[in-house]
């Protein structure tokens, strides 16, 4: 048996043993005691507390491990795996699985404003920058030219959202621009494609970096 499966069992083990021993000594000693014994008893009982509570930090910190965190979870060994190990590799794949739970289609990502489908994204939509960065960065990955259409042609309202998106998720000078390109340049869009695959690579750091800094929602 491994020591995350021992924990629960000593820990309750541990409890009744502490609690039954503080009334035996509770009923039996305390009346007699002078005040040194008291002293003693307190500093006993202190410290079983302390044991107990170091106990129960540790089994949360066990149990933790076995929750699944949406991006750290390893579905083969069943466990997270450590933030420090957590690659783009994993992040992306991980967002391509959450488009599949948002949208059927491409067509769909661009065309029904999905950014701002409330219940899809997540506590206080914290998936929300995140699909943002990935359909940017799908976008330079894939390099396909109807998808590029679909950005080029892409509503008023998509276009707000994204940059909204991209907002929540800490960026100001990038939206600036984005935004300038998209109501300036549809016309002739090579600058934007430049744009888009010029942060391909700094998208990458953003997604990455948002992940860490709001791991605990990802649970």
């Amino acid at each position: 048996m491994s020591l995350k499966k021992r924990i629960p069992l000593i820990m309750s083990i541990l409890g009744v043993v502490s609690f039954i021993g503080a009334i035996l000594i509770f009923a039996l000693a305390v009346p007699k005691s002078n005040a040194t014994y008291k002293t003693v008893l307190e500093i006993i009982i202190a410290s079983l507390m302390i044991l107990l509570s170091l106990l129960a930090g540790l089994y949360v910190w066990l149990m933790r491990d076995s929750e699944p965190n949406f991006f750290l979870f390893d579905r083969a060994k069943k466990r997270n795996i450590p933030i420090k190990n957590l690659t783009f590799t994993i992040v992306n794949e991980r967002m391509t699985f959450f488009l599949t739970m948002v949208c059927e289609s491409v067509e769909q990502l661009w065309n029904e404003d999905v950014l701002e489908h409330d219940r899809k994204l997540g506590y206080r939509r914290v998936y929300r920058p995140l699909l943002a960065y990935k359909m940017l960065y799908d976008l330079a990955d894939k390099n396909i030219a109807t998808y590029w259409e679909l950005l080029y042609n892409a509503n008023q309202a998509t276009v707000m959202s994204l940059c909204s998106a991209l907002e929540q998720g800490g960026e100001v000078e990038m939206v600036k621009a984005f935004r300038y390109l998209m109501e300036n340049y549809r016309a002739t869009p090579d600058k934007i494609k430049d744009f888009v695959e010029g942060n391909q690579k700094y998208i990458r750091s953003r997604m990455l970096g948002y992940i860490k800094k709001n791991i605990e929602l990802f649970y």
